[in-house]
């Protein structure tokens, strides 16, 4: 195309079937949007759950805010509030 074609082609409106066929493409393209979107939104990632990891986390003290450990409550037999997670770790036989 010729540098004077393009400048005139640039200046003079589009035809009747070039302006439908604009309007087709922007309405294709608003509606590939918005499944796109809905296609996000309703995606889930699931993350697979490692047995191990849950069994060998190493149990914790539990500690106050000044980072000193916090005693066990006896009147709480089932619940031991010195460890995170409400139970204290197997003594190792010797």
């Amino acid at each position: 195309m010729s540098f004077w074609k393009k400048v005139v082609k640039f200046f003079m409106p589009p035809t009747i079937q070039e302006y439908e066929e604009i309007q087709k493409a922007k309405k294709l393209l608003k509606e590939a949007e918005v499944i796109d979107a809905a296609i996000e939104e309703a995606t889930v990632e699931l993350k697979p759950l490692n047995k191990a990891d849950v069994i060998t986390a190493k149990p914790k003290r539990a500690r106050t805010k000044k980072g000193r450990y916090v005693a066990d409550d006896k009147s709480t037999p089932d619940i031991n509030e010195a460890w995170v997670g409400g139970k204290a770790p197997k003594k190792k036989k010797k």
